[in-house]
């Protein structure tokens, strides 16, 4: 037998309407022994045709995410089949209470309606695009998105995006700004914080598709199509970046970054490449000699004449001193290859070294040491004798 409280002028408050609810400051209380709080209730996912939805939802004591399909229908029917359902998945018995089981049969009904807009030919109404980015939170009314306008809805799910990427929940971060994108195709501050999760998830082909819808809503933009490039670059695809870099100084000829990032593709594909970085340098100076010196890729691909060299005989060779060419070997610009045995000599392309020192001489990056540094001593100057010759 379970107790509950007399129902009284104080709990009659569970059957007025949900808004109301949230005006006054979040749902009510309502103790009943053996009743359980949902935490919130939202939309996974809906058929195109909306003759289904999905809903995710988790209680108190389950916090497990439990996802349940529902035909569209009666929004008396989904409820009591929401209920039946979630309840018998869960490992201990539990019942929704009251003051819950109204919004959202308030939201179920929603539904049926979006299911009669979307069916009408020619008509789509803002609640056919909006129900798919409804949440119902009953712990913190304040994510609550049901019977939000889109503008609100954008600015709800953009904090909490944020918030769950510096939490490092990305995955729960990107299905958040994937509802922005649903509601604002070019948001651009969605754009930037799913690339900075992908990233995260080191997921840099998926980044690829993100930098093409936001090139697609912004085609005059130049910061996605540098960001593509990029990763072009990264996925060894030089001939896509060189193009992608290319289309950039078609809209902004003297740009350093995407000369920097021109050059590092022809370096790949055996260009000249040095042109670029000339263009650059005079452009930006600084920023064109820190990619140089800590940046860029040297190495051609698949060699055929590397050679075990020790760094020492590199600044010999090259008359550099030994000091900078440690220093660039830790950067990792050093265009060196792994030792074909373990303990054995960094291998070493004569080819890559030889764009390498002509690149860093080309930009005045480097000079020749050996003679400055042991410099010849000057003769003394001497009195001829008279009968000499």
């Amino acid at each position: 037998m379970r107790l509950v409280r007399p129902v009284t002028p104080a709990t009659e408050k569970v059957r007025a309407p949900y808004s109301q609810w949230l005006a006054e400051g979040g749902l009510p209380s309502y103790d009943v022994l053996g009743e359980v709080m949902l935490q919130y209730i939202e939309v996974h996912k809906i058929d195109p045709t909306f003759d289904w939805l999905e809903v995710k939802a988790a209680d108190l004591e389950n916090e497990q995410a439990t996802t349940i399909r529902l035909v569209i229908g009666d929004a008396k029917e989904m409820l009591q089949g929401f209920l039946q359902r979630y309840t018998a998945k869960q490992p201990n018995a539990v019942e929704i209470p009251v003051n819950q089981r109204i919004p959202m049969e308030e939201f179920f009904e929603e539904a049926c309606m979006a299911r009669v807009m979307a069916g009408k030919d020619g008509e789509r109404s803002d609640l056919v695009t909006l129900l798919p980015t409804t949440v119902i939170h009953f712990e913190y009314p304040e994510l609550t998105s049901f019977r939000k306008s889109r503008a609100a809805r954008v600015k709800l799910f953009l904090d909490q995006g944020f918030s769950l990427f510096q939490q490092h929940a990305f995955e729960a971060s990107l299905a958040r700004l994937q509802w922005v994108h649903s509601l604002d195709p070019g948001n651009e501050v969605a754009f930037e914080l799913k690339i900075a999760c992908l990233r995260n998830f080191k997921k840099m082909a998926e980044c690829v598709r993100v930098f093409e819808a936001w090139i697609e809503a912004h085609p005059d933009q130049i910061e996605p199509r540098l960001g593509i490039g990029e990763m072009w670059l990264f996925l060894e695809q030089s001939q896509r970046a060189k193009d992608g870099f290319e289309s950039i100084l078609e809209l902004s000829p003297n740009h350093p970054m995407a000369l920097v990032g021109l050059a590092q593709a022809k370096l790949k594909l055996g260009e000249d490449h040095l042109p670029d970085l000339r263009k650059a340098f005079l452009v930006d100076q600084n920023y064109t000699k820190t990619m140089v010196e800590r940046h860029l890729d040297f190495r051609s691909h698949y060699p055929q004449d590397l050679e075990p060299m020790a760094l020492a005989d590199i600044a010999k060779r090259y008359q550099v001193a030994l000091k900078r060419v440690i220093e660039r070997a830790k950067l990792g610009v050093l265009p060196s290859h792994p030792p074909e045995t373990p303990g054995g000599l960094l291998r070493f392309s004569q080819k890559d070294l030889q764009r390498y020192d002509e690149t860093l001489r080309c930009l005045g990056l480097e000079i020749a040491t050996t003679k400055l540094a042991h410099p010849e001593p000057a003769k003394e100057a001497q009195q001829p004798g008279l009968f000499d010759g």
